[in-house]
Formats: structure tokens, C-alpha cells, sequence
């Protein structure tokens, strides 16, 4: 039992040193933008408007990629790697720009 508890505390002094090197407050406003974005692709899909989905999609990836450590270090009961791949599969069916129009 108390081999377990020495394993764990470096684990949990990790994380929260890695918590606190983050922004709490820069990084909750690119949450919200990544939520906005996430949001605003779903309006745009139920319009049928498929290439703003894209763009939209496009956007939240990249908001997504450039603060996941931060997003994952202060959320870390999200699984930002499963939203990551599902956007990244998602971009993968949108028609590249110009094409058919």
C-alpha cells in the first residue's frame, strides 16, 4: 500500500505544477472559443451550409491544437485527443476550397 502512495504523489505534484504553469484565465476565454466554434459549425451544418462547417471545424482545430496541453493540464476530465481526432476525421470529408463551386 505504501509503494502505491510513493508512485502516486509524484504523479499529482506533476499535474499540478503543469496546471499552474498555464493561464487559468487565457485559457478558460480559448475554451470558450473553441466551444463557440464547435457551436457555431453545428448551426452551420443543420443549415446545410457545409463549407462554413468546414471553416468553422478548421478554426477549432487549430485553437484546439495550440492550447491542448493548457486544456488538458486545467480540464482534465475532457479527452481532448478524442475531440482532436474527431475533427481532424471530420475535416477529412470536406470538399477542399473551390472545388465544385
Amino acid at each position: 500500500m505504501h509503494r502505491v502512495a510513493l508512485v502516486l504523489l509524484p504523479l499529482i505534484t506533476v499535474s499540478a505544477v503543469r496546471a499552474q504553469t498555464f493561464d487559468p484565465q487565457a485559457t478558460a476565454e480559448q475554451q470558450q472559443v473553441l466551444q463557440n466554434l464547435l457551436n457555431n459549425a453545428l448551426a452551420a451544418l443543420r443549415q446545410h451550409d457545409s463549407a462554413s462547417a468546414c471553416s468553422l471545424r478548421a478554426q477549432a482545430l487549430t485553437v484546439l491544437n495550440a492550447n491542448q496541453a493548457a486544456f488538458q493540464a486545467l480540464y482534465p476530465a475532457n479527452n481532448w485527443s478524442d475531440l482532436q481526432v474527431s475533427l481532424q476525421g471530420s475535416l477529412r470529408n470536406c470538399a477542399p476550397q473551390g472545388a465544385g463551386q
